[in-house]
């Protein structure tokens, strides 16, 4: 029996089973602002905070002013660069040469309606969305070692309309709208898919579970594929 094809089909095997094993931490990336993709492996700086892009030549600093978005492969998430409403009106904000500061906001529901999540703490830390670690070396020398509070905002974009705060477990959020106002938002987001709109019942809690329910049905409606 000739050997040397069954030699080389095991060595073709394991190839392909050692690149296919590799390959996940090399599937993150993160996106410019030309739009070029650039492929590597994410690593946390645990000691201050913030993420870099890891290539076989480079090292990139994940900066949401400088990228327009970053993709975790461990997570299977994305993250797109934003600037959050302020609690300064834009035409003061201008006056004022307050400079826009963009952040990371984790995409939880993707498409026609794209839904947005940002967590913050009690002290206006940053939360790591990435690892899902919420404190570093920083935040403990800087709170004490004081337990902080979590905070969830999401933000919901439609047609290039402004990023818009839609649900929130804090007291105030910028941008924010009393709950009534935000319901109408939810329901006119959703008016153009009648299945989607008329199973939106506004006598039901306005929760988080409602909002993201709605969004994705409406994202994976068939209507919005034709």
């Amino acid at each position: 029996m000739n050997m040397k094809p069954v030699i080389v089909l095991y060595l073709l095997i394991s190839a392909l089973s050692a690149k296919a094993h590799q390959a996940p931490k090399y599937r993150s990336y993160i996106v410019t602002k030309t739009n070029d993709t650039i492929y590597g492996r994410i690593k946390v700086n645990y000691l201050i905070g913030g993420l870099k892009l890891i290539t076989a030549d480079s090292i990139y600093k994940i900066d949401p002013n400088n990228y327009v978005a970053y993709y975790n492969a461990k997570k299977n998430v994305i993250y797109r660069s934003k600037i959050l409403p302020g609690f300064v009106p834009k035409d003061l904000a201008k006056k004022m040469s307050i400079p826009k500061q963009a952040t990371w906001l984790k995409c939880i529901e993707d498409g026609k309606i794209q839904l947005y999540e940002y967590k913050s703490s009690t002290f206006g830390q940053p939360v790591d969305n990435v690892l899902g670690v919420t404190t570093t070396l920083s935040s403990i020398i800087v709170t004490g070692g004081i337990p902080n509070s979590e905070f969830t905002s999401w933000y919901v974009e439609k047609g290039g309309a402004p990023l818009t705060p839609i649900k929130y477990n804090t007291f105030v959020s910028a941008g924010s709208k009393t709950r009534k106002e935000r319901e109408k938002l939810l329901k006119d987001l959703l008016a153009d898919d009648d299945k989607i709109s008329l199973s939106y019942d506004q006598t039901k809690p306005f929760t988080f579970k409602l909002v993201r329910m709605l969004v994705h049905d409406y994202n994976n409606s068939r209507s919005n594929f034709n």
